[in-house]
């Protein structure tokens, strides 16, 4: 099925979806790219809206094309902490007096930042738990200004649901559903959050993402392993470090360098607005354009990373950590980002190795051989927008050493490379992400999602259209050509988890 049809048979009310409908004849009425509204703010922000009929609600999705990639030494983690940052409120949000308030938070971003940077130079120990104190008291004093969580409680109080944002290694993304008559209440606070934030709680939520670090990572066999994997994989790429951020970094933040991260970054030129629902298009961009068009328009003069520089002859890369927990490992290989037209390909690979019951390692190494409780591949790891790594994650049965499943994944793979996938399993992959696809764009929030996503990737949301387009093109001899070419132990990083000896 095309996607073109895909996307009719999700526009239409009356047609009730399922993977294995027959190919729908084009409906220009229901064509999705004569139902999408795009329009580009005069400080460069990019809407895409549409018009679903149904409930009278719609969802939002802003993307922002922010992540650690945009970081720099020595405060990697600033865009996963000013996600947190944003939910706090601004100058007329979780305040009962700013001016008032701002004296004294002045004050202890003053005190915080002198503790940091006494911390950081090795100061007296006493004057640094001195300068503590004295902010603590001030975090006291300014919190008879504050109304704790206020941001949110508006949007609860207002029927949103699904309120939440995350950071990762591309993208910083804001989401939430509301009733449709709230439309003008969420653009009013979407756009002072972003245009007026206020840093409140900042040295208390650095040691909140802090404790976030060591249970996700410093405390995690996962994470551990992940951080030596991504750590090894990549010199120069910013990928070389977790969207979290170093421990040392995160105590090391202080107010004056978030602002500076934000002033840089959240700029109306990175960020792309999805509102999907049961909206009126002309009063929907009249909202946009009164609220939105107020953040000032900035230069962007940040340059995005150019590339890894691979160098092949410095390649396989191997290394081993240690811990408490079971045996387990990461292994991948470097491979190309979007636009790339091999990209498009890795998808194919990673569905006929990985993807379900019947995918070649799950049937080989979990129910024949028996040798592994999960093996399982990752497309891109860490991300989309520049260079990676094709990933395989694998947890050995009791008693079968990591080596020997790696080996046996390593066979899985060279099968592959030399004979191609089956034409049975191509159309079944065509036919999943058809099915996949059908079923993210059901919602409103899935729609929101896919079009921020796409238009943030490639400049442009219609790109779903060439991507189904050229899966669907993809055939054996491609796989293989792929496959030769980027499966190779000159690409490849392997990272061993062993259990520790008691």
């Amino acid at each position: 099925m095309s996607l073109k049809s895909i996307l009719i048979l999700i526009l239409s009310s009356s047609i009730v979806l399922s993977v294995g409908c027959s190919q729908s004849k084009k409906s220009d009425g229901l064509d999705l790219r004569d139902r999408i509204k795009k329009i580009t703010l005069d400080n460069g922000i990019k809407v895409l809206m549409l018009k679903r009929d149904g409930a009278p609600v719609f969802s939002t999705e802003i993307k922002l094309r922010v992540g650690n990639i945009e970081e720099q030494k020595g405060s990697y983690g600033l865009a996963h902490f000013f996600e947190h940052m944003a939910f706090k409120g601004t100058q007329t949000i979780g305040t009962t007096d700013y001016v008032q308030e701002k004296k004294i938070l002045d004050q202890i971003f003053e005190v915080g930042t002198k503790a940091v940077k006494l911390r950081m130079a090795g100061g007296d120990q006493q004057e640094i738990e001195s300068l503590i104190k004295k902010r603590q008291e001030l975090e006291k004093e300014q919190s008879k200004y504050v109304v704790k969580n206020e941001f949110t409680q508006i949007y609860q109080e207002n029927g949103g649901i699904n309120l939440n944002a995350t950071t990762s290694n591309d993208f910083t993304t804001y989401y939430v559903s509301l009733p449709v008559n709230k439309l003008e209440m969420w653009a009013y606070m979407e756009s002072m959050r972003f245009k007026k934030p206020v840093m409140r709680d900042f040295f208390t939520e650095v040691d909140v993402v802090a404790e976030e670090r060591r249970m996700r990572v410093d405390n995690s066999p996962v994470g551990k392993l992940y951080e030596a994997y991504v750590d090894l994989a990549f010199d120069k790429s910013p990928y070389k470090t977790m969207v979290i951020g170093p421990a040392k970094d995160i105590q090391n933040y202080t107010p004056d360098v978030a602002q500076k991260f934000y002033e840089d970054f959240y700029i109306p030129s990175r960020m792309i607005i999805a509102v999907v629902g049961n909206i009126d298009y002309a009063d929907t961009e009249r909202i946009m354009r009164k609220h939105f068009s107020s953040i000032p328009a900035k230069p962007d003069n940040h340059k995005q990373f150019a590339g890894e520089n691979f160098t092949p002859e410095f390649f396989p890369r191997e290394n081993t950590i240690t811990g408490p927990e079971k045996p387990r490992f990461y292994f991948g290989y470097h491979r190309p980002a979007h636009p790339d037209p091999d990209d498009i390909v890795m998808d194919v690979i990673k569905d006929v190795l990985c993807d379900g019951r019947t995918s070649r390692l799950f049937k080989e190494l979990v129910l024949e051989q028996k040798i592994a409780s999960f093996a399982g591949c990752y497309t891109s790891i860490p991300g989309s927008r520049l260079d990676a790594l094709f990933t395989f994650y694998a947890l050995p049965l009791k008693g079968v050493p990591n080596k020997s499943l790696k080996k046996q994944i390593q066979i899985l793979i060279d099968q592959l490379t030399v004979e191609g996938p089956t034409t049975r399993e191509l159309q079944k992959v065509k036919n999943k992400i058809d099915a996949d696809l059908i079923f993210s764009l059901q919602s409103n929030s899935g729609l929101a999602s896919q079009l921020a996503f796409y238009e943030s990737l490639d400049g442009d949301w219609q790109y779903i259209y060439r991507l189904q387009d050229r899966i669907h093109q993809i055939n054996a001899d491609d796989v293989k050509r792929v496959m030769k070419k980027y499966f190779v132990k000159e690409r490849e990083v392997t990272v061993y988890y062993e259990q520790e000896q008691s």
